[in-house]
This record gives structure tokens, C-alpha cells and sequence, in this order.
């Protein structure tokens, strides 16, 4: 087997273990050193360190496993000197680097990654147009969207869950959405015109629905009311409870 050996040896104990390690191995380093040896040599060379060992001593061996693997073996000596691998720290702080505010805070990731998926894939639902389809192809003229794909995409959401008044009910919907279909043939005929009074942004859903659809059609952009299509009124609209029903003046 090819073993390294390293040393982090202090005071005599680091002459006392060059004198053993180099009867033994090639020396590569200062305090490394490297061979090709066998399981009762590599025995041999425990034996000696440890009868010679003190409270300075600490020498650890690695197994090369492969090109790009090693196997910690054993530690002679002070085991603090290397971590739980067998590699030695090259530097020292008593500041606290756990990170436990925020490493362990992130308690709904999975719930957000999941909404963000289904973000993503409804947003793209207003993409599925003629003119937006020819225009990926290259086949018309790239110009903006006579009208926004994500509002699309938000009108075809809102028609996919109507009449569901809770989260649950719909989550459960878009499970069993191709038989929905089957059974619901008619239901693009629920798609909100932005024209008709009952047509409220997405104050109406159920809550994790008005999230999802506020993430579908935010995604470029703050959607706007006819009339202010300019940036001044951006903090404003988003204050909008038509939007999000909620005030954060």
C-alpha cells in the first residue's frame, strides 16, 4: 500500500520520530514523508512511534487509496493536532463560525423550493402563444409582447383553480389535473377579462395561491394599473391591496 505519514511533532519528540519515519519511508518534506509498504512493516512502524511517543508526539498515517481518495489510518500522539481526516488547521480564531442562525433557520426551504417550482412552470403557461412561439423560432420579428405572457399565465392559473376556496383544495386539483380536465372541458370559459369589473388582481385566492400567482406575475416586473405605466409608481402599486390585500403604510 502507498501511505503518507505526517508529522506535527514539537521539541524532541520531531527528532525522535525523523529517526524512525526515515528508516521507513522516503522523506518528502520537512515533516512528510512518503512509501510504498506492507501491512506488517507499516505495523512496524506503529510499534516504534508509539513506544517513543510523548506529549510533543503526533504523526498520522494516510492510506493513497486512488488519485483522488485517501484514508485516514491511524494518529500517533496528540489526536488534536488533526481533525477527524487527518488534516492539520492552518489557522485559529475564538470567534464562533457554527452559523447556527442561519444555517439551521432555513426551516420551510423545502416548501420554497417547491412553490418556486410551481412559480416557474405556471409563468411559462403565457408562452405557449402563436406569436410567442414564432418569435422564440425566430420566425417573426422580436418585439415586446402585445400583451404580458405572465399575465397569461396569471389569468390561465386563476381559471385552473376556480372555485377552489382553500390551498388544499386546489394543490389537490393540480394532482389529479389531468382528469380534472377530462371532467372540466369547458374551463378556460373561467379566464378573468381584465375589462370586467369582476376581474380584482388576486385578492380573492386562497392564501399560498395568491403567493404563487403574485410570483408568477412579478416575475419581470410590478404589474401596473392602466394609466401609471411608469416606474415613479412602482412603490406604490406594490402597496396596493388589489394586488395583495395587504397595507404596508
Amino acid at each position: 500500500m502507498l501511505v503518507t505519514f505526517v508529522s506535527q511533532c514539537e521539541k524532541k519528540a520531531l527528532k525522535k520520530t525523523r529517526r524512525v519515519l526515515d528508516a521507513f519511508a522516503d522523506r518528502i518534506g520537512d515533516n512528510t514523508w512518503q512509501t510504498v509498504i506492507t501491512q506488517d512493516g507499516l505495523n512496524a512502524v506503529r510499534k516504534l512511534l508509539r513506544k517513543t511517543a510523548t506529549k510533543s508526539t503526533a504523526v498520522s498515517c494516510h492510506w493513497i487509496r486512488s488519485r483522488s481518495r485517501s484514508e485516514l489510518v491511524w494518529v500517533i500522539g496528540r489526536r488534536q493536532a488533526f481533525d477527524s481526516r487527518g488534516r492539520v488547521p492552518v489557522n485559529r480564531t475564538q470567534r464562533v463560525l457554527t452559523g447556527r442562525e442561519w444555517e439551521s433557520g432555513w426551516t420551510m426551504a423545502t416548501s420554497v423550493q417547491l412553490l418556486a417550482t410551481l412559480a416557474a412552470l405556471f409563468h411559462d403557461l403565457g408562452k405557449a402563444t402563436i406569436g410567442f412561439q414564432k418569435k422564440l423560432h425566430g420566425k417573426s420579428k422580436v418585439q415586446a409582447d402585445p400583451y404580458r405572457h405572465e399575465w397569461i399565465s396569471l389569468r390561465l392559473f386563476e381559471a385552473l383553480i376556480y372555485g377552489c376556496t382553500t390551498d388544499r383544495e386546489w394543490l389537490e386539483r393540480l394532482v389529479n389535473i389531468k382528469s380534472w380536465l377530462e371532467n372540466n372541458p369547458q374551463w378556460s370559459s373561467s379566464i378573468h377579462n381584465d375589462s370586467q369589473s369582476e376581474s380584482k388582481g388576486i385578492i380573492h385566492l386562497p392564501p399560498l395561491a395568491r403567493l404563487l400567482a403574485w410570483l408568477v406575475v412579478s416575475h419581470h416586473r410590478l404589474p401596473f394599473e392602466e394609466g401609471r405605466h411608469n416606474f415613479s409608481k412602482r412603490e406604490e402599486l406594490s402597496r396596493k391591496k388589489r394586488f395583495l390585500n395587504t397595507d404596508l403604510e
